[in-house]
């Protein structure tokens, strides 16, 4: 017999041994997919976390119109950010998935090999497996395996449709492959070079699985309804990525280095796409005290964090224009300018529009407030953006103070005693009446207005206090100094507040 044909001889008996415990891969791959399952990784919950306008509307609003950016603590279980596990927290079980005795046969055939082919046996050997990789990996194909483990032939149209199956395909095969690999070429066995050659045309069809949903995953478009998958997506490459690579393929690093690559330049494209979907939806809604799209950007801060390392590290690395610091700065401040040209739908209601931009700006800055330093990470950008919000909310707050206050506290001015001409010629109680009028004109609308934050409603309050009442009191004074004020209260009665009544009216202000 020549050297061929008892090469091919020895390739086929190799081809015919059943090297893997079918029931034992299959136990592993459903301990694996438990492993994700379970809390606090559950994939029952919401594991899409699609950004929908209409979502984002339902989500931020409670029964009184007003946001609710967290939804609640009932429905807080129901939407966790999740994490798939890392390899390190996927337990396969104790579990042998290689047959031991056909491991002992496994050598045995190299050995044989060895005696009859002499120096060259291994590279004979290696040779011989290409020539017959079909069939060496054929297990991947076989019916009795866990469908999940099996060749396919599935193109991925829109990945980010089907991102929970693409993550848990490429862990639980990733994992596989690698316990296969251990325990086939187990530290201190012999002929750790030919079963590693093996190996590399047995799982190549697996192999070729992992890698074209790496970089499938890697080069799909993600639109701002998909923020949460692309993030758990990038999660599981970055865990994976260093595992396939130890993998024995044709592939070269550049392959597993343009994949991060291609990373990165995708989430540079999603920060576009969330700041479009920003300046599109802004105007798709009115008359609301906190926008959906607040709310939005109050979600995204809180994946982001979530997910602080990937974005920070390996999705926009550094501390230029493209570092996640500068990124995320921009799309705060496209979030603030929109709102703030939004809110000119309100310019007829000129307070009401101060009130719409301080809920807003303070109900981001409230439930974001400890994340966001973290996430800027950039001294400069944390100063640079708390002072620009300290400003805005400064100037709106002294803006609407004036504007609601100047038309009352103009009737308590000396001039405007002296050009009212009635009975009462010179004393300062046409200004206390027409101060009241004005006042409830102001107010009166302003008391079913609601201002949830509770440090911004009571600062309004106070403002509006301390610039009324002053000089409310001083001209009450003046009229009761005057003998009048006793003898005309009760013919007057509700035409004029009394410090103390008109200090509690304030104070039910902008309780909804």
């Amino acid at each position: 017999m020549n050297q061929s044909a008892a090469m091919q001889r020895l390739i086929e008996e190799i081809c015919r041994l059943k090297l893997w415990d079918k029931d034992q891969v299959s136990a592993a791959t459903k301990n694996l997919l438990r492993s994700i399952e379970q809390p606090p990784y559950s994939i029952q919950a919401d594991t899409i976390c699609c950004f929908t306008v209409s979502r984002c509307q339902s989500e931020s609003s409670s029964c009184d119109g007003y946001a609710s950016s967290d939804g609640g603590d009932s429905r807080r279980s129901n939407e966790q950010q999740l994490h798939y596990p890392s390899h390190a927290h996927m337990d396969p079980g104790d579990v042998l998935l290689i047959l031991p005795d056909v491991v002992t046969q496994l050598e045995d055939i190299f050995r044989n090999c060895e005696v009859t082919f002499g120096p060259d046996y291994k590279e004979m050997l290696l040779q011989a497996f290409s020539d017959n990789s079909d069939t060496l990996s054929s297990f991947f194909y076989d019916p009795d395996i866990p469908g999940i483990l099996r060749g396919s032939t599935v193109t991925f149209m829109d990945p980010s449709e089907c991102t929970e199956g693409l993550i848990i395909m490429l862990k639980i095969n990733t994992q596989v492959l690698r316990l296969m690999q251990q325990q086939l070429c187990e530290q201190g066995r012999p002929f750790e070079e030919l079963k590693v050659g093996y190996f590399a045309l047995f799982a190549k069809c697996g192999i070729k699985k992992l890698l074209e949903i790496a970089l499938c995953l890697s080069k799909t478009e993600w639109s701002a309804s998909h923020i949460c998958p692309m993030l758990l997506a990038y999660e599981a490459l970055k865990d994976v990525l260093p595992l396939i690579q130890k993998f024995p393929s044709s592939e070269s690093d550049d392959f597993f280095s343009n994949i991060v690559c291609n990373m990165r330049e995708a989430f540079r494209e999603l920060i576009d796409h969330i700041k479009h979907f920003i300046q599109s939806n802004m105007e798709k809604h009115q008359d609301v005290a906190i926008h959906p799209m607040t709310c939005f950007l109050i979600r995204l801060m809180r994946y982001f964090s979530s997910h602080r390392i990937l974005v920070q590290s390996t999705l926009a690395p550094g501390d230029n224009s493209n570092s996640f610091g500068h990124l995320l700065y921009d799309v705060i401040t496209c979030w603030k300018s929109v709102l703030t040209e939004h809110s000119n739908i309100y310019r007829a209601d000129l307070l009401w529009q101060y009130i719409f931009l301080l809920n807003n700006t303070e109900h981001f800055n409230r439930k974001t407030d400890g994340l966001l330093d973290e996430l800027l990470s950039d001294r400069q950008i944390i100063e640079q953006h708390d002072d620009e919000f300290k400003l805005l909310c400064k100037n709106w707050i002294e803006s609407y103070t004036e504007e609601a206050c100047t038309p009352a506290k103009s009737c308590l001015t000396h001039n405007y005693w002296w050009g009212t001409r009635n009975y009462w010629w010179g004393s300062p109680r046409p200004s206390l009446v027409a101060f009241t009028a004005k006042f409830n004109k102001t107010f009166d609308r302003q008391k079913t207005w609601k201002v949830p934050d509770v440090v911004l409603r009571q600062e309004l309050k106070d403002r509006i206090q301390d610039c009324l009442l002053p000089d409310y009191s001083s001209s009450l004074e003046n009229y009761s100094s005057s003998g009048l004020f006793c003898s005309c209260l009760q013919s007057v009665e509700g035409d004029i507040y009394t410090p103390e009544h008109l200090q509690t009216v304030v104070q039910q202000l902008y309780e909804g």
